[in-house]
Protein backbone atom coordinates (compact mmCIF):
# COMPACT_ATOMS: atom_id res chain seq x y z
CA UNK A 1 0.00 0.00 0.00
CA UNK A 2 1.18 3.31 -1.14
CA UNK A 3 2.07 5.45 2.16
CA UNK A 4 0.70 9.28 -0.11
CA UNK A 5 -2.27 7.83 -0.56
CA UNK A 6 -3.63 7.10 3.15
CA UNK A 7 -1.89 10.61 4.23
CA UNK A 8 -4.56 12.52 6.52
CA UNK A 9 -3.22 15.77 5.21
CA UNK A 10 -0.22 17.46 3.51
CA UNK A 11 0.57 20.94 4.68
CA UNK A 12 4.19 22.81 3.86
CA UNK A 13 6.67 24.37 5.25
CA UNK A 14 8.23 26.08 2.10
CA UNK A 15 11.58 25.59 3.18
CA UNK A 16 13.50 22.21 4.07
CA UNK A 17 12.06 20.41 7.39
CA UNK A 18 14.57 20.07 9.87
CA UNK A 19 12.28 19.37 12.82
CA UNK A 20 8.61 17.81 13.61
CA UNK A 21 6.82 17.48 16.60
CA UNK A 22 2.99 16.60 17.90
CA UNK A 23 1.26 17.80 20.71
CA UNK A 24 -1.06 15.99 22.80
CA UNK A 25 -4.32 17.49 21.36
CA UNK A 26 -3.06 16.34 17.60
CA UNK A 27 -1.83 19.44 16.75
CA UNK A 28 1.50 19.93 14.36
CA UNK A 29 4.49 22.04 14.83
CA UNK A 30 7.30 22.01 12.18
CA UNK A 31 10.53 23.59 11.96
CA UNK A 32 12.87 24.53 8.57
CA UNK A 33 16.78 24.68 8.18
CA UNK A 34 16.32 28.49 7.18
CA UNK A 35 14.50 29.29 10.38
CA UNK A 36 10.79 28.98 9.79
CA UNK A 37 8.12 28.05 12.01
CA UNK A 38 4.80 27.13 11.85
CA UNK A 39 1.73 25.24 13.65
CA UNK A 40 -1.45 23.62 12.57
CA UNK A 41 -4.56 23.12 14.52
CA UNK A 42 -5.90 19.60 14.94
CA UNK A 43 -8.01 19.72 11.99
CA UNK A 44 -5.34 21.02 9.98
CA UNK A 45 -5.70 24.51 9.83
CA UNK A 46 -2.51 27.13 10.18
CA UNK A 47 -2.49 28.70 13.54
CA UNK A 48 0.65 30.44 12.94
CA UNK A 49 3.95 30.95 11.38
CA UNK A 50 7.39 33.04 12.26
CA UNK A 51 10.62 32.64 11.25
CA UNK A 52 13.62 32.00 14.14
CA UNK A 53 17.21 32.81 13.44
CA UNK A 54 18.44 29.98 12.45
CA UNK A 55 17.80 25.98 11.81
CA UNK A 56 14.85 24.54 14.20
CA UNK A 57 16.26 21.67 15.78
CA UNK A 58 14.79 19.83 18.97
CA UNK A 59 11.27 21.09 19.39
CA UNK A 60 9.15 20.09 23.17
CA UNK A 61 5.97 21.79 24.90
CA UNK A 62 5.30 22.16 28.00
CA UNK A 63 2.03 24.02 28.56
CA UNK A 64 1.98 26.96 26.63
CA UNK A 65 5.51 27.44 25.93
CA UNK A 66 7.21 25.89 22.47
CA UNK A 67 10.77 25.13 23.86
CA UNK A 68 13.25 25.13 20.58
CA UNK A 69 16.44 25.25 19.43
CA UNK A 70 17.98 27.33 16.62
CA UNK A 71 21.56 28.08 15.72
CA UNK A 72 22.95 29.30 19.01
CA UNK A 73 20.50 30.33 20.47
CA UNK A 74 17.57 28.17 22.54
CA UNK A 75 14.30 29.95 22.43
CA UNK A 76 10.61 30.14 23.94
CA UNK A 77 8.27 30.32 21.60
CA UNK A 78 4.08 31.35 22.61
CA UNK A 79 2.29 28.43 21.19
CA UNK A 80 -1.02 30.29 21.20
CA UNK A 81 0.34 33.75 19.71
CA UNK A 82 3.50 32.41 18.18
CA UNK A 83 5.44 35.32 19.12
CA UNK A 84 8.89 34.77 20.95
CA UNK A 85 8.83 35.01 24.66
CA UNK A 86 12.92 35.18 25.10
CA UNK A 87 15.85 33.68 23.50
CA UNK A 88 19.23 33.18 24.70
CA UNK A 89 22.21 32.74 23.21
CA UNK A 90 24.83 29.98 24.14
CA UNK A 91 28.54 29.36 23.90
CA UNK A 92 29.28 27.30 20.37
CA UNK A 93 25.56 25.53 19.17
CA UNK A 94 22.71 24.79 20.89
CA UNK A 95 22.41 20.79 20.56
CA UNK A 96 19.44 19.76 22.61
CA UNK A 97 17.04 20.81 24.80
CA UNK A 98 14.96 18.81 27.77
CA UNK A 99 12.09 19.79 29.76
CA UNK A 100 12.43 18.36 32.89
CA UNK A 101 10.26 18.85 36.21
CA UNK A 102 8.95 22.14 34.69
CA UNK A 103 12.72 23.22 33.90
CA UNK A 104 14.70 23.95 31.15
CA UNK A 105 17.83 22.03 30.32
CA UNK A 106 20.26 22.93 27.26
CA UNK A 107 23.25 21.71 25.79
CA UNK A 108 25.83 23.35 23.78
CA UNK A 109 29.32 22.43 22.15
CA UNK A 110 31.97 24.68 20.78
CA UNK A 111 33.78 23.05 17.72
CA UNK A 112 37.55 23.99 17.05
CA UNK A 113 38.31 23.82 13.57
CA UNK A 114 41.91 23.85 13.70
CA UNK A 115 42.06 20.79 16.07
CA UNK A 116 38.96 19.49 14.32
CA UNK A 117 37.06 18.23 17.54
CA UNK A 118 34.59 19.75 19.87
CA UNK A 119 36.86 21.68 22.59
CA UNK A 120 34.24 22.62 25.39
CA UNK A 121 30.65 21.67 26.20
CA UNK A 122 28.12 22.58 28.66
CA UNK A 123 24.71 22.55 30.19
CA UNK A 124 22.26 25.21 31.09
CA UNK A 125 19.54 25.33 33.12
CA UNK A 126 16.60 28.23 32.96
CA UNK A 127 13.39 28.30 34.25
CA UNK A 128 10.30 28.56 32.23
CA UNK A 129 10.21 32.33 32.03
CA UNK A 130 13.69 32.16 30.45
CA UNK A 131 15.60 33.40 34.06
CA UNK A 132 18.70 31.46 33.87
CA UNK A 133 19.70 29.17 36.55
CA UNK A 134 23.12 27.88 36.05
CA UNK A 135 25.84 26.85 33.75
CA UNK A 136 27.91 23.80 34.05
CA UNK A 137 30.65 23.61 31.53
CA UNK A 138 32.54 20.33 30.46
CA UNK A 139 35.21 18.79 28.44
CA UNK A 140 33.00 15.92 27.21
CA UNK A 141 30.56 16.65 24.72
CA UNK A 142 27.03 15.38 26.00
CA UNK A 143 25.34 13.57 22.74
CA UNK A 144 22.18 13.19 24.20
CA UNK A 145 20.41 14.19 27.01
CA UNK A 146 17.65 12.42 28.75
CA UNK A 147 14.87 12.70 31.50
CA UNK A 148 14.54 8.96 33.30
CA UNK A 149 13.46 8.34 36.88
CA UNK A 150 13.30 12.06 38.31
CA UNK A 151 16.60 12.60 36.66
CA UNK A 152 18.49 14.43 33.93
CA UNK A 153 21.37 11.55 32.03
CA UNK A 154 24.01 13.12 29.70
CA UNK A 155 25.58 10.59 27.34
CA UNK A 156 29.39 11.76 26.77
CA UNK A 157 31.89 11.63 24.30
CA UNK A 158 35.71 11.49 24.97
CA UNK A 159 37.63 12.11 27.15
CA UNK A 160 35.47 10.46 30.27
CA UNK A 161 32.76 8.98 27.77
CA UNK A 162 30.14 6.94 29.71
CA UNK A 163 27.21 8.93 31.27
CA UNK A 164 26.85 11.50 33.86
CA UNK A 165 23.72 12.44 35.75
CA UNK A 166 23.19 16.19 36.43
CA UNK A 167 21.45 17.49 39.78
CA UNK A 168 19.17 20.71 40.27
CA UNK A 169 22.42 22.57 40.95
CA UNK A 170 24.03 21.62 38.06
CA UNK A 171 26.82 19.36 39.98
CA UNK A 172 27.74 16.03 37.46
CA UNK A 173 28.06 12.83 38.62
CA UNK A 174 29.61 10.84 36.38
CA UNK A 175 29.18 6.48 35.65
CA UNK A 176 31.62 4.86 33.30
CA UNK A 177 30.15 3.01 30.96
CA UNK A 178 30.59 -0.56 30.21
CA UNK A 179 33.63 0.05 27.51
CA UNK A 180 35.59 2.95 26.19
CA UNK A 181 33.35 4.22 23.52
CA UNK A 182 31.86 7.65 23.20
CA UNK A 183 28.00 7.72 23.52
CA UNK A 184 26.45 8.73 20.14
CA UNK A 185 22.84 8.56 21.14
CA UNK A 186 19.94 7.65 23.67
CA UNK A 187 16.64 7.15 24.19
CA UNK A 188 13.83 6.58 26.89
CA UNK A 189 10.10 4.90 27.76
CA UNK A 190 9.20 5.23 30.86
CA UNK A 191 12.02 3.54 33.65
CA UNK A 192 14.25 1.89 30.67
CA UNK A 193 16.94 4.39 29.39
CA UNK A 194 19.21 2.97 26.95
CA UNK A 195 22.64 4.47 24.94
CA UNK A 196 24.44 3.63 21.77
CA UNK A 197 27.71 4.03 21.93
CA UNK A 198 30.54 4.72 18.75
CA UNK A 199 31.39 0.95 18.27
CA UNK A 200 27.99 -0.44 18.37
CA UNK A 201 27.51 -1.38 22.23
CA UNK A 202 23.99 -1.10 23.11
CA UNK A 203 23.96 -0.49 27.24
CA UNK A 204 21.97 0.74 29.47
CA UNK A 205 22.17 3.33 32.71
CA UNK A 206 22.96 0.76 35.09
CA UNK A 207 25.97 0.54 32.50
CA UNK A 208 25.46 -2.89 31.66
CA UNK A 209 25.97 -4.20 28.26
CA UNK A 210 22.66 -5.50 26.24
CA UNK A 211 24.26 -5.87 22.71
CA UNK A 212 27.58 -5.44 20.60
CA UNK A 213 26.91 -4.70 16.86
CA UNK A 214 29.46 -4.62 14.33
CA UNK A 215 28.96 -0.50 13.04
CA UNK A 216 28.47 2.45 15.48
CA UNK A 217 24.82 3.42 16.86
CA UNK A 218 23.48 6.16 14.71
CA UNK A 219 19.91 6.65 16.83
CA UNK A 220 17.86 4.42 19.17
CA UNK A 221 14.11 3.98 19.90
CA UNK A 222 13.41 2.92 23.33
CA UNK A 223 9.67 1.44 23.56
CA UNK A 224 7.29 -1.39 25.34
CA UNK A 225 8.80 -4.04 23.72
CA UNK A 226 12.23 -3.54 23.63
CA UNK A 227 14.32 -0.94 21.58
CA UNK A 228 15.07 -0.35 17.58
CA UNK A 229 18.74 0.55 16.61
CA UNK A 230 19.96 1.68 13.49
CA UNK A 231 23.55 1.53 12.74
CA UNK A 232 26.24 3.20 10.50
CA UNK A 233 25.89 0.22 7.77
CA UNK A 234 22.20 1.44 7.18
CA UNK A 235 20.82 -1.88 9.21
CA UNK A 236 17.73 -1.35 11.79
CA UNK A 237 17.68 -3.89 14.29
CA UNK A 238 15.16 -4.93 17.01
CA UNK A 239 15.82 -6.37 20.42
CA UNK A 240 14.18 -6.98 23.72
CA UNK A 241 14.60 -5.46 26.96
CA UNK A 242 17.36 -7.93 27.93
CA UNK A 243 19.30 -7.36 24.34
CA UNK A 244 18.01 -10.12 22.50
CA UNK A 245 17.78 -9.71 18.70
CA UNK A 246 14.55 -9.68 17.06
CA UNK A 247 14.92 -8.79 13.81
CA UNK A 248 17.38 -6.56 11.18
CA UNK A 249 16.16 -4.65 7.99
CA UNK A 250 18.92 -3.93 5.75
CA UNK A 251 19.22 -1.01 3.44
CA UNK A 252 19.78 2.25 2.83
CA UNK A 253 21.00 4.84 5.58
CA UNK A 254 18.46 5.03 8.37
CA UNK A 255 17.33 8.83 8.46
CA UNK A 256 14.66 8.79 11.01
CA UNK A 257 12.64 5.72 12.85
CA UNK A 258 9.56 5.52 15.57
CA UNK A 259 7.21 4.09 16.92
CA UNK A 260 3.49 4.56 15.52
CA UNK A 261 0.09 3.52 16.04
CA UNK A 262 -1.05 0.34 16.01
CA UNK A 263 -2.66 -1.06 12.61
CA UNK A 264 -5.34 -3.92 13.30
CA UNK A 265 -3.80 -4.57 16.20
CA UNK A 266 -0.25 -4.73 14.80
CA UNK A 267 1.98 -2.09 16.26
CA UNK A 268 4.13 -0.75 13.73
CA UNK A 269 7.79 1.45 13.31
CA UNK A 270 8.12 3.57 10.86
CA UNK A 271 11.81 3.99 8.93
CA UNK A 272 12.44 6.34 6.69
CA UNK A 273 15.67 5.78 4.34
CA UNK A 274 18.13 8.24 1.98
CA UNK A 275 20.96 7.11 0.30
CA UNK A 276 22.48 8.85 -2.87
CA UNK A 277 18.99 9.30 -5.46
CA UNK A 278 17.45 6.43 -3.44
CA UNK A 279 14.31 7.33 -1.09
CA UNK A 280 12.09 5.41 0.89
CA UNK A 281 9.65 5.06 3.69
CA UNK A 282 7.91 2.03 5.25
CA UNK A 283 5.95 0.75 7.65
CA UNK A 284 6.49 -2.73 9.23
CA UNK A 285 4.77 -4.61 11.78
CA UNK A 286 7.45 -4.02 15.09
CA UNK A 287 7.17 -7.31 16.05
CA UNK A 288 8.58 -9.31 13.10
CA UNK A 289 9.32 -6.77 10.73
CA UNK A 290 6.92 -7.52 8.29
CA UNK A 291 6.34 -5.06 5.71
CA UNK A 292 2.95 -3.36 5.78
CA UNK A 293 3.19 -0.42 3.96
CA UNK A 294 6.29 2.09 1.86
CA UNK A 295 6.70 4.80 -0.89
CA UNK A 296 9.39 5.11 -2.78
CA UNK A 297 8.78 8.82 -3.47
CA UNK A 298 8.89 10.93 -0.43
CA UNK A 299 12.44 12.00 0.93
CA UNK A 300 11.44 11.75 4.82
CA UNK A 301 13.97 13.42 7.20
CA UNK A 302 12.43 13.24 10.60
CA UNK A 303 9.56 11.66 12.12
CA UNK A 304 7.45 12.27 15.55
CA UNK A 305 4.72 10.43 17.20
CA UNK A 306 1.61 11.35 19.32
CA UNK A 307 -1.85 11.70 20.34
CA UNK A 308 -2.81 8.62 17.32
CA UNK A 309 -0.97 10.40 14.80
CA UNK A 310 2.45 10.43 12.53
CA UNK A 311 4.18 13.28 11.23
CA UNK A 312 7.18 13.26 8.56
CA UNK A 313 9.08 16.22 7.63
CA UNK A 314 10.45 16.37 4.14
CA UNK A 315 13.38 17.64 2.53
CA UNK A 316 11.27 19.34 0.00
CA UNK A 317 9.33 21.30 2.94
CA UNK A 318 6.40 18.69 2.44
CA UNK A 319 5.02 17.83 6.21
CA UNK A 320 2.79 14.71 5.78
CA UNK A 321 0.23 13.42 8.16
CA UNK A 322 -0.88 10.45 9.02
CA UNK A 323 -4.05 9.34 11.49
CA UNK A 324 -4.50 5.85 12.85
CA UNK A 325 -8.57 5.56 12.28
CA UNK A 326 -7.99 6.83 8.02
CA UNK A 327 -4.98 4.68 7.94
CA UNK A 328 -6.28 1.51 9.44
CA UNK A 329 -9.53 1.99 6.93
CA UNK A 330 -7.37 2.24 4.22
CA UNK A 331 -5.72 -0.38 4.70
CA UNK A 332 -8.20 -2.60 5.32
CA UNK A 333 -9.69 -1.55 2.11
CA UNK A 334 -6.44 -2.23 0.59
CA UNK A 335 -6.14 -5.74 1.98
CA UNK A 336 -9.61 -6.90 0.85
CA UNK A 337 -8.19 -5.94 -2.34
CA UNK A 338 -9.95 -2.83 -3.33
CA UNK A 339 -7.70 -0.74 -5.66
CA UNK A 340 -6.41 2.62 -3.75
CA UNK A 341 -6.60 4.23 -7.33
CA UNK A 342 -5.10 7.99 -7.64
CA UNK A 343 -6.93 10.36 -9.63
CA UNK A 344 -5.36 13.47 -10.91
CA UNK A 345 -8.01 15.57 -10.82
CA UNK A 346 -8.74 14.76 -7.19
CA UNK A 347 -5.05 15.22 -6.43
CA UNK A 348 -5.09 18.59 -7.73
CA UNK A 349 -8.13 19.64 -6.46
CA UNK A 350 -6.28 18.78 -3.11
CA UNK A 351 -3.28 20.75 -3.79
CA UNK A 352 -5.21 23.74 -4.54
CA UNK A 353 -6.90 23.24 -1.42
CA UNK A 354 -3.76 22.95 0.36
CA UNK A 355 -2.00 26.24 -0.63
CA UNK A 356 -5.45 28.49 -0.04
CA UNK A 357 -5.12 27.04 3.81
CA UNK A 358 -1.21 27.89 3.82
CA UNK A 359 -2.47 31.88 2.72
Amino acid sequence: MDLLATTWMTRSLEEPVASVAIENDGSVVAGGWNGALKRWDPKGELLWKTVLNDRVNDLMFHGNHLIATAGLHLVCVDLVSGTTQWSHALEGSADAALIHEGIVYATSSVYDIEHNDFIESAVWSYELDGTERWVTRMDERPWTIESCDGKVWLGLGRPKCGFATIDSKGVLHHHKGPVDSPITSGSTHQSNLIFGHADGTISDRSAALLHSLNDGIVSLCAHQMGCLAADEAGNLHSFSPKGESHWCLKGGAVEAHSIGFEVEGKPTCWIARHSGLTRHLQVVDITDGTQLAASESIDVRFLSFAAGRMVAGCENGDVHVWETGLFTRRFVSKSEGQHLASDPKKNALQEKLRKLRER
